[in-house]
């Protein structure tokens, strides 16, 4: 759209500060959901650096429901291999130090529908970007925001076009600041961060392998994932494309490890030192390289003391800063944004009461408080045993990797529970564990009344509200059907010893309401046994609930 040279002031439903990972994904959901959305980038285009390499099972749910998952899958392959691991050395040349993950997809049909896949932001990015701008959403890049003020009804922006000076004035609903690291909102809006702060200032080398066949015969060369580095001279992690022409080493620690200086390879960085790192990781005098850039920045574990400022939220980086080991920031970032979409766009239509996106807050702080807290004690383990009195410190109570990605428990108002949530209670078990109000909606094989079979429970997300069913569930679907299709129902065929049953404790004349964002909202093991006297009264109940009406 024009420039605001005549003093008008355009409108938006919503406005999202920041136009990577998090943000690209947040306006392809709005987008999908019918809401109008602009996209503002300081940047001229995506990322141009491979990072975020591991998307997680939960990440690539999200990219399914937008129609990614697939070519997402195939992009991979051009660049990685099918079978990564993740292993930590003491060089390419060296000892195999210790085995993280021999396969990272070994065993996750069990768990989860989807995959995890290695696929860099700069591989990404413009899937997402195209996806979103198909889907109508508005993106404007080389453009940052200098100011902002809200009130009560809307938040309004002043934006600068950093290649004209031109300024512009957009009014929101609301704003979402998915700026990430150094967040421009967030600093606007006054929110300080707390937390263990910075571990490293660290340096990241982009470089190309030009002796591929004396690399061949590493003993290490053939490991395909995240590969870190452990010896004297550096603390590191490899990631290697398949024709090692757009490789990265991320050095973390240099020099004598548990010293102040060892921590700020940064600081001394030059093409010098990045050569001599680089060949310290390979462990091969004689293997030949081209190193074609050099980039700085910090390692730092924190999160801001609030998410949220009246109509702007905080997302993404901007809410929840970790070191790279884990892979956790992107993946928990595109979590912050499935969380929000469906949130604000049924407020946005008027289905929602408008307190419904307070509970974001509510849900996401206590997820990205305790991812912060899990990635630390990855880089301790994996990168820095120095820093382990941090560990002890913040108190970090570590969760299993699998517990972490897949199966972290929400506790909100937007819940419908005969009791108390169980707020200390973040994580659980994908493989055992009974799904109940704020759950992850547990990977099972479905049977269904019109015919399906061995159907994942996944494949009926992503577009509203999902109402399942037993075969005895007829009072459910006409109490559903008199809600003006608040609720989608699908009606299941299972016995009561099966594993739908089971994993959601429910019985053939059951309910359970899992949110578009595949969180179970609520559940009735038995309309019987928990005497029910009136289904519709207790559905509506449950929406006014859930939706915050």
């Amino acid at each position: 759209m024009a420039a605001n040279t005549n003093g008008t002031v355009e409108q938006v439903p919503v406005l999202i500060v920041g136009g990577s990972l998090v943000g690209l994904t947040l306006a392809a959901l709005l987008a999908k959901y019918g809401i109008k959305c602009m996209v503002i980038e300081k940047h001229s285009s995506t990322a141009i650096h491979p990072r975020a390499t591991l998307m997680m099972p939960r990440t690539m749910q999200v990219f399914k429901e937008l129609g990614l998952y697939e070519i997402m899958k195939e992009e991979s392959l051009k660049y990685y291999d099918k079978k990564t691991c993740i292993i930590t050395i003491e060089s390419l040349a060296g000892k195999l130090l210790h085995k993280w993950l021999e396969d990272v997809n070994e065993g996750i049909e069990r768990v989860s529908a989807t995959r995890r896949v290695f696929l860099t932001q700069q591989a990404l990015e413009p899937l997402l970007r195209a996806k979103a701008k198909e889907l109508g959403a508005q993106l404007r890049f080389s453009t940052e925001m200098v100011s902002l003020t809200q009130d009560s009804d809307s938040v309004t922006a002043t934006l600068k076009n950093r290649d004209t000076n031109i300024t512009s004035t957009i009014r929101s609903s609301y704003l979402i600041a998915a700026d990430g690291f150094r967040s421009t909102t967030r600093s606007l809006l006054g929110i300080p961060t707390q937390g263990p702060g910075l571990l490293s200032r660290a340096l990241t080398i982009y470089f190309e392998i030009l002796d591929k066949d004396r690399l061949a015969t590493l003993a290490n060369a053939h490991y395909s994932g995240v590969v870190y580095v452990s010896n004297p001279a550096v603390r590191c992690f490899f990631r290697f494309d398949r024709d090692k022409k757009e490789s990265f080493l991320v050095i973390n620690s240099a020099g004598k490890q548990g010293s102040e200086a060892s921590r700020f390879p940064a600081d001394t960085a030059s093409m010098e030192s990045a050569e001599g790192y680089l060949r310290a990781a390979i462990g091969d005098e004689e293997v030949k390289f081209k190193i074609h850039q050099l980039t700085t920045w910090e390692a730092i574990a924190d999160v801001p003391v609030r998410l949220r400022e009246g109509r702007c939220l905080l997302a993404g980086d901007a809410a929840h800063r970790m070191p790279p080991s884990g892979g956790f920031g992107g993946n928990t970032g595109v979590q912050d944004a499935h969380n929000l979409a469906w949130k604000l766009a049924y407020v946005l239509k008027g289905q929602a009461g408008p307190s419904l996106p307070e509970t974001y807050e509510e849900e996401r702080y206590p997820i990205a408080k305790h991812t912060v807290e899990n990635a630390l004690a990855h880089y301790v383990h994996r990168t820095e045993p120095s820093l382990s009195h941090l560990v002890d410190e913040y108190d970090v109570k570590e969760s299993p990797v699998e517990h972490l990605e897949m199966a972290y428990r929400y506790h909100s108002k937007a819940l419908f529970t005969n009791g108390p949530l169980n707020a200390s209670n973040i994580t659980e078990d994908p493989a055992t564990s009974v799904a109940a109000p704020g759950s992850v909606a547990h990977h099972v094989l479905v049977d269904t009344a019109d015919g399906r079979k061995n159907v994942a429970i996944s494949e009926f997300f992503g577009d509203g509200f999902v109402l399942f069913v037993g075969s005895n569930g007829g009072p459910w679907i006409n109490a559903a059907r008199k809600l003006e299709g608040t609720f989608r129902t699908v009606q299941l065929v299972f016995d009561d010893d099966k594993v739908f049953a089971r994993r959601y404790s429910v019985l053939q004349d059951g309910a359970v309401l899992v949110r578009p964002d595949g969180f179970v909202a609520w559940s009735c093991r038995s309309i019987v046994r928990e005497k029910v006297q009136d289904a519709q009264k207790l559905l509506e109940e449950v929406r006014k609930r859930v939706l915050c009406l």
